[in-house]
């Protein structure tokens, strides 16, 4: 499930993001963001998520190019420059 982009429902509306890391409890989603663009915990259990059918090369691009405009931290950072 690493590296995929998914829509999550939260209770401020949709986001969509780029899951970078997968840990037994949560996924680690990377999206932009008023306060920068940081790693973010999403509940697997919840089920409040499901994956997009879209290139995951052209997420990291569009990413990083709004890194720019929100800022970014350095975990985020080192995550979009990781190959897929």
């Amino acid at each position: 499930m690493k590296n995929v982009v998914v829509q999550v429902h939260e209770d401020e509306g949709v986001r969509t993001g780029l899951v970078v890391t997968v840990g037994p409890k949560w996924l680690g989603v990377i999206w932009p963001d008023s306060s920068g663009m940081t790693i973010n915990k999403v509940d697997r259990k919840a089920g409040r998520f499901h994956e997009l059918d879209y290139p995951v090369k052209k997420a990291r691009r569009k990413l990083r190019k709004m890194a720019a405009c929100f800022g970014i931290t350095k975990a985020a950072r080192r995550a979009l420059r990781e190959p897929s």
